[in-house]
C-alpha cells in the first residue's frame, strides 16, 4: 500500500516564479513532463545566447574560456582610475546669464558664446553630410530647426552654421521658455543658439511661430538656430542632423594636438588595430575629441596601448554612472536600460513590454505600496533608444515559422550590457530583490529566447558574484522539480565558463555526485555542452552518474534508443537521469571530442553492466542521426559520414574493444566503430534496437549508390564469426524482401557473398 504523496516546499526560485505570476500570469504554461532534449535546448542556446558569447571561436567547438576575471576575449570589465584629462571642445556647453534687477530685467535670459570657444570649435570641426543642406535652409529662411541625437556634434554643428554665415556675436538663449516668447526681449545679436529646446505638449513649437520668428529676425539681421532631441519635433521644416565621419573627426582633432611638424603620423595612428576597434563602436562625438588626448600622446610601446583599449571601457563606465545616478531620469527608464542589457540587440517590443515588469520591482522598492499606472503610450522609440545610445535596426528574427521582419534595438558597444549588469549588481545591492525576480518571473517564459537571455544574464553575474549567483539563482533552479529551471541552471553554467568563470568545473563536478536526482540532471546536461572541452573529466563524471542507475533506469536506457519512444512521459525517479545520461554522452559524440568519446565507449562495453547499457544507448542513438539536406529530407546516417572520412586502417581483424591508442595516436574511428556495431548486434537486450537502426541504414542506401558502397565497405568488418555471418545475410534478405531489392551490385554481390556456409 503506498503512502499519499507529500506536499513539498516551494524551493526558493519556485516562490520567486509564483509572485512574478501577478504580472506574466498570461506568460507562464504547465511545466512540462520531461526535460527538453538536449539536442534542441543546445541549438536554441547557440542560436539566442548574445553574440558576447556566440563570436568565440570555442563556443560548442572546442578550446578553452578566458579565465582572470576578465570577460570573453579578455574585455576587462573593471576598469579603475579611469580619468580623461585634457582640453574637449567639441560638445562642451557654455551658458552665461546675464541678471538684472528687477527693474528692466529682460524676458529672455541669454549669454554670449565665448570668441575662444568658436575659434577652438572652427579649428576641429567637420562639415559632414548634413552641413551644406543646413547651412542653405538656414540661409534661406534665418531660422533652422536641427534634430538630433544627444551627443550627435548638434550644438557644434548650430555654432558652425551661425559661424560659417558671419555671425560675429553668438547669443545662447534659455530654453526655459514657450515658444510664442522666443527672442522676446533677447538682447541683439547677428547669431541666436536655442540648446536642447523642448515645447510643452500643450504649447508645441508650429508653423505660425517660425513664421514670426523669421520676420522678427529679417529685422535683426539675424539667424537663430534651434537645437532639438531627435525625436521631439516632427513639425515643420525641421532638418536632421547627420554627424560627421568618426575617423574625420578624429583625425581633424590629431592636427590640432600634434601640429603641423606631427601630422605625418596621424595615418599611422588611425590605423593602430585598437584606434579602429574604438572607432567601430558608435561613439559620440565627445568620446572621439577625448579620445584624440591619449591618442596624439602615443610613443607605440605596450602602456600606451593598454591605455588606448582601456579607454573605451572607462567611458562606458562612466556614462553607465551617470544614468545610474541622475536623479532626473525616470525610474522606468532606468529599468529600460537594465532590460536592454538583458536583451541586447532583440525585437524592440519584447525589451520594453519586459522592462516594465522590472520597472514594477524597482517601483515596489522604491515606493512600497505605490503602484501608479504605465503610460502605454509614453516617449517615443527614438527617444528612448537615444537615451540609451543604442542603435535601432530592422532585421529578420528566427522562428520556428521562419523569419519574421523586426525592429531591432541594441547598444552601439556591445561592452555597454556586460558593464550596466556588473554595476547594477556589485554598485547597486538595493536593486538585487527587484532583479532576481525579474529574472525568475523570466526563466519559465516559454519563449526560447527570453530563457536563453536569462541564462546569459545569470552567467554574468555570476561572473562577478558567483556566491550570490549560486545561492540566489543556480543553486534553486538546479534542483528545482521544474525541468526548464534545471536545463537554465545548467545553461548558466555553461555560459558563466566561456564568461571566464573558472570554478564551473567543480561545480559541476559536486552537483553529479548530489543525492538531489534534478541537480545531477543539471550537471550531466552542463557536461553535455561543455564535455568537447574537458572530455576525460565529462566521462568520468558521466560514468559516476551511470553507477546510481537502477534496474528501471537501465530498462530506460534501452527504450531511449528507439526513436519513436523517446517522448513518452517517464514516472520513476530515475528514468529522466537515464535519458539525460544518454542525450550527454551523444552530443559528446558527435562534438569535436567525438574521436575520445567513441574510444570510451568502446571501453565501456566490457565495464560494469551500466556502463556498457550507457555506452550502447548512446552508440545507437548517435547511429540514428542524420545529416538533413537541404530540402529537409534525412541524408546519410552521421556515424556512416564518420567512417567514410575515417583513415582506412590495415588489413586484420578489428582492433580489440579494449584498444586505447597511445599519446598523440589517434584512435582506429573505423575498427571502433565496427567493433561497436558487432557488439550491439549481438548483444541480448540492444540486439533487436540495433537490428532496427541497421535496417534503417541499410534501406536509406536505396537512394544513395554511394551510401550503398560505404555499407558495403562496412559489413564485412561486421561479419566475424558465423554467428555474425547468419545475422548479416538474415538482415540482407528481410531488408530486400521488406521493401524491394537494395540499390546495386556492391549490396547485391555481398548477399551473395555472406550465403550460410
Amino acid at each position: 500500500m503506498t503512502s499519499p504523496p507529500q506536499e513539498t516546499p516551494k524551493q526558493p526560485a519556485q516562490q520567486d516564479v509564483v509572485e512574478a505570476d501577478d504580472e506574466s500570469a498570461e506568460l507562464q504554461e504547465a511545466p512540462p513532463e520531461q526535460p527538453q532534449n538536449a539536442w534542441e535546448a543546445a541549438r536554441e542556446l547557440l542560436e539566442h545566447a548574445p553574440e558576447s558569447f556566440t563570436n568565440q571561436g570555442n563556443f560548442f567547438t572546442g578550446g578553452t574560456p578566458s579565465f582572470g576575471g576578465s570577460l570573453v576575449t579578455g574585455d576587462q570589465h573593471t576598469v579603475s582610475g579611469g580619468q580623461v584629462h585634457g582640453d574637449v571642445v567639441t560638445g562642451h556647453k557654455t551658458t552665461i546669464y546675464q541678471i538684472g534687477s528687477a527693474f528692466g530685467t529682460p524676458l529672455h535670459g541669454s549669454g554670449v558664446v565665448p570668441d575662444t570657444e568658436l575659434a577652438s570649435l572652427a579649428q576641429v570641426f567637420q562639415d559632414g553630410p548634413a552641413f551644406a543642406g543646413a547651412l542653405s535652409e538656414l540661409r534661406g529662411l534665418r531660422v533652422l530647426v536641427l534634430r538630433g541625437l544627444p551627443d550627435s556634434g548638434r550644438r557644434a554643428a548650430a555654432l558652425m552654421l551661425l559661424h560659417r554665415l558671419g555671425a560675429r556675436r553668438i547669443r545662447a538663449l534659455d530654453p526655459d521658455i514657450a515658444p510664442a516668447s522666443l527672442l522676446k526681449g533677447a538682447d541683439p545679436a547677428d547669431g541666436y543658439l536655442l540648446e536642447d529646446f523642448t515645447a510643452p505638449r500643450s504649447r508645441p513649437l508650429t508653423e505660425m511661430h517660425l513664421f514670426h520668428l523669421h520676420e522678427t529676425l529679417t529685422e535683426r539681421q539675424a539667424h537663430l538656430v534651434i537645437t532639438m532631441a531627435d525625436a521631439s519635433h516632427r513639425g515643420p521644416r525641421h532638418f536632421r542632423w547627420t554627424p560627421p565621419d568618426p575617423e574625420s573627426v578624429l583625425a581633424a582633432h590629431l592636427r590640432v594636438r600634434l601640429g603641423a611638424e606631427d601630422c605625418d603620423r596621424i595615418p599611422g595612428l588611425l590605423a593602430l588595430p585598437e584606434v579602429r576597434d574604438f572607432l567601430e563602436k558608435t561613439r559620440p562625438i565627445r568620446e572621439i575629441a577625448e579620445f584624440a588626448v591619449p591618442l596624439a600622446a602615443h610613443t607605440g610601446d605596450e602602456p600606451d596601448r593598454e591605455r588606448l583599449t582601456a579607454f573605451g571601457q572607462a567611458v562606458v563606465s562612466e556614462q553607465v554612472d551617470r544614468w545610474f545616478g541622475d536623479p532626473q531620469l525616470p525610474l522606468r527608464e532606468k529599468a529600460f536600460l537594465l532590460s536592454l542589457a538583458v536583451f541586447d540587440r532583440t525585437p524592440y517590443a519584447l525589451t520594453a513590454e519586459l522592462s516594465d515588469h522590472l520597472f514594477r520591482r524597482l517601483e515596489n522598492i522604491d515606493a512600497p505600496g505605490r503602484k501608479e499606472g504605465i503610460p502605454p503610450f509614453g516617449n517615443s522609440v527614438e527617444d528612448r533608444v537615444a537615451l540609451a545610445r543604442a542603435l535601432l535596426y530592422e532585421e529578420n528574427e528566427q522562428t520556428p515559422w521562419g523569419p519574421v521582419p523586426q525592429r531591432m534595438a541594441g547598444f552601439g558597444d556591445p561592452r555597454t550590457p556586460h558593464t550596466l549588469l556588473r554595476e547594477t549588481w556589485i554598485s547597486h545591492p538595493s536593486a538585487r530583490p527587484a532583479v532576481l525576480l525579474w529574472l525568475n518571473g523570466l526563466a519559465v517564459d516559454p519563449r526560447p529566447l527570453v530563457r536563453t537571455r536569462v541564462a546569459s544574464a545569470a552567467a554574468l553575474l555570476a561572473s562577478v558574484d558567483l556566491s550570490s549567483a549560486m545561492g540566489r539563482l543556480l543553486g534553486p533552479w538546479s534542483e528545482s522539480k521544474d525541468f526548464r529551471l534545471c536545463l537554465l541552471a545548467a545553461n548558466s553554467l555553461v555560459l558563466a565558463y566561456y564568461a571566464g568563470t573558472a570554478a564551473v568545473p567543480r561545480i559541476l563536478r559536486d552537483w553529479c555526485q548530489d543525492d538531489n536526482g534534478h541537480r545531477r540532471w543539471s550537471a550531466i546536461r552542463g557536461y553535455a555542452l561543455l564535455g568537447h572541452l574537458m572530455p576525460a573529466e565529462a566521462l568520468d563524471a558521466l560514468a559516476l552518474a551511470s553507477s546510481r542507475l537502477d534496474e528501471d533506469g537501465l530498462t530506460e536506457l534501452v527504450r531511449a534508443t528507439l526513436a519513436g519512444e523517446r517522448d513518452r512521459p517517464t514516472d520513476h525517479p530515475t528514468q529522466f537521469e537515464a535519458v539525460g545520461l544518454v542525450e550527454a554522452a551523444e552530443l559528446l559524440l558527435l562534438s569535436p571530442a567525438g574521436p575520445t568519446v567513441l574510444t570510451a565507449l568502446a571501453d565501456w562495453t566490457t565495464a560494469a553492466p551500466e556502463l556498457r547499457s550507457l555506452a550502447l544507448a548512446t552508440f545507437l542513438t548517435a547511429a540514428q542521426r542524420t545529416e538533413d539536406g537541404q530540402d529537409g529530407t534525412p541524408g546519410r546516417p552521421t556515424l556512416l559520414d564518420w567512417f567514410a572520412q575515417a583513415p582506412r586502417t590495415g588489413p586484420g581483424a578489428p582492433a580489440p574493444i579494449t584498444t586505447v591508442p597511445g599519446p598523440g595516436a589517434e584512435p582506429p574511428v573505423r575498427d571502433l566503430l565496427a567493433t561497436l556495431w558487432r557488439t550491439a548486434l549481438g548483444d541480448r537486450v540492444y540486439g533487436p534496437a540495433a537490428l532496427q537502426v541497421f535496417r534503417a541504414w541499410l534501406t536509406s542506401s536505396r537512394a544513395e549508390p554511394e551510401t550503398e558502397s560505404l555499407l558495403a565497405e562496412l559489413l564485412p568488418a561486421l561479419a566475424v564469426t558465423d554467428r555474425d555471418v547468419q545475422r548479416l545475410s538474415h538482415l540482407l534478405r528481410t531488408a530486400r524482401d521488406a521493401a524491394g531489392p537494395l540499390a546495386g551490385a556492391p549490396l547485391g554481390r555481398l548477399l551473395s557473398d555472406l550465403a550460410p556456409h
